[in-house]
């Protein structure tokens, strides 16, 4: 039934699932996982970690967005704890994953740039060696290692082409593989390839990492969801001043809503996917024994500060996620608290009763899971370009050339109005906490054999200034 089911799905994918396996960049690791564990560890839980490429939690319908973009997801939600205010490290995946998977923000982690040509990263195959700050170091333990020393099976599927064995993110996964070609794999194909190493897995306690591409640009939706969304309202024209990406729309028509319109049809086509995955998961594993985390590596600019897609800028439209997280014998709720990605990898060691790692500086969700309620800054970055503490429902916004912005959250979430001017003992005062966390970013770095990410000299210059850093 289930090769049915993708099937339907596929229809007008970008790339089929009758795709010979030839074709697939495949790389098994640490074969002697195999062997079978002591019964005492099938008690585990199965781990699911489902991590979707630019996908603005604004744009989902269980966030109170208009369209229903998202009714699977929506009713998975019922079943588990929806988190309101998620924010990732960074604005772009590489660096936003790697803190995910290391528990450390993106200037300590150093997996912050991407030198290597776009084209050859799409091939799973580099002859460009990465310098040293491209690459997760092997020197950390990452959150599938950590499950894999615990007695996890690991599996690892990704479509995303700065996600790849060489840049380190294969560290820890039994099976890792990549899906190359000219164009994004689609989600369904994904989780067709998913649920059969599952179903071939044995008793062993599974973590399963699926990326998910959609919506992540061009905007191609499949046959399945493509027109689902027709523009509504009077049209948006585009500013002349304002270039369109070629790739993003074939012709780049000069109205935002078909952009949009576009943006959640591929939401869509996720969220059939993500369907098939949890209902299927539950027919093969334990459903009464798996955690399932659903969330996004970042989010997508439709010109909302005069911008397009992602990576540039730290607003909300760029770092505020979706979380959801469904654990067994964990009441469904909805948790306003503000939290981060990196809480995931201290959450899910903690939940797969692996060892804690040393070093990281996520606090675990566990107690917020059970109904406790707490708040703690946010921190994101664009290592040496901008950096971006949320705190108490306002938010400042730090360039390295000296710019700052400050938002009232509760009265502007959208940050249209800078009140920096206004507010300037809480712009000292975020600053502060600001600067202490990118201190700590940096001297946990320096722990981390390699090149650090680059940090501008006058930043550096202040830290010393405040004694957070030493020469």
């Amino acid at each position: 039934m289930r090769r049915v089911i993708i099937g339907t799905i596929v229809i007008g994918c970008l790339v089929t699932v009758g795709i010979p396996s030839l074709n697939l960049l495949y790389v098994p690791l640490n074969a002697r996982h195999e062997v079978q564990p002591a019964p005492a560890q099938r008690r585990r839980p199965d781990i699911v970690l489902v991590t979707i490429d630019a996908l603005r939690a604004d744009h989902l319908s269980g966030y109170g967005y208009g369209r229903l973009t998202s009714p699977a997801i929506d009713a998975f939600s019922e079943h588990a704890v929806l988190f309101t205010q998620a924010v990732a490290q960074a604005p772009y995946t590489k660096a936003s994953i790697a803190s995910l998977m290391s528990g450390l923000y993106p200037t300590a982690h150093k997996a912050v740039t991407t030198m290597a040509p776009f084209p050859e990263t799409m091939t799973g195959h580099l002859t460009t060696a990465p310098i040293t700050t491209d690459v997760l170091s092997s020197g950390i333990t990452t959150l599938a290692e950590g499950l894999r020393a615990a007695g996890y099976r690991t599996l690892g599927f990704t479509a995303n082409p700065f996600l790849i064995a060489p840049f380190g993110f294969a560290q820890g996964f039994d099976v890792f593989q990549f899906f190359p070609g000219q164009d994004f794999a689609a989600a369904a194909r994904i989780v067709d390839t998913a649920l059969t190493a599952v179903q071939r897995s044995g008793p062993m306690p599974l973590f399963l990492w699926l990326h998910l591409m959609e919506p992540h640009s061009p905007y191609a939706p499949p046959a399945l969801t493509s027109g689902l969304f027709r523009p509504v309202g009077r049209p948006q024209p585009i500013p002349s001043t304002v270039s369109i990406p070629a790739w993003l729309i074939e012709g780049s028509p000069r109205d935002l809503r078909l952009y949009e319109s576009r943006y959640d049809e591929e939401i869509a086509a996720a969220d059939v996917a993500i369907d098939v995955l949890v209902r299927e998961l539950g027919d093969l594993r334990d459903r009464e024994n798996t955690v399932v985390v659903l969330t996004a590596d970042h989010g997508e600019q439709f010109l909302d500060h005069g911008g397009w897609e992602h990576s540039d800028t730290l607003y909300d439209e760029l770092i505020r996620v979706p979380l959801i997280i469904r654990v067994p014998q964990v009441r469904p709720r909805i948790v306003s608290s503000q939290v981060q990605l990196i809480d995931l990898y201290p959450t899910l060691l903690e939940l797969g009763r692996a060892e804690a790692q040393p070093g990281q500086v996520g606090q675990t969700l566990i107690p917020v899971l059970h109904g406790a309620e707490r708040s703690q800054p946010a921190f994101s970055e664009i290592a040496g370009g901008q950096y971006a503490i949320r705190l108490d429902e306002w938010k400042l916004i730090v360039w390295a050339d000296g710019r700052h912005a400050l938002f009232d959250l509760r009265h502007d979430s959208h940050e249209q109005h800078d009140v920096a001017t206004a507010e300037p003992a809480r712009v000292a005062s975020l600053r502060r906490v600001l600067d202490r966390y990118l201190a700590a970013a940096i001297v946990r770095g320096r722990t981390i054999e390699g090149a650090g990410a680059a940090v501008d000299p006058r930043v550096l210059q202040r830290l010393r200034t405040l004694g957070y850093v030493g020469s």
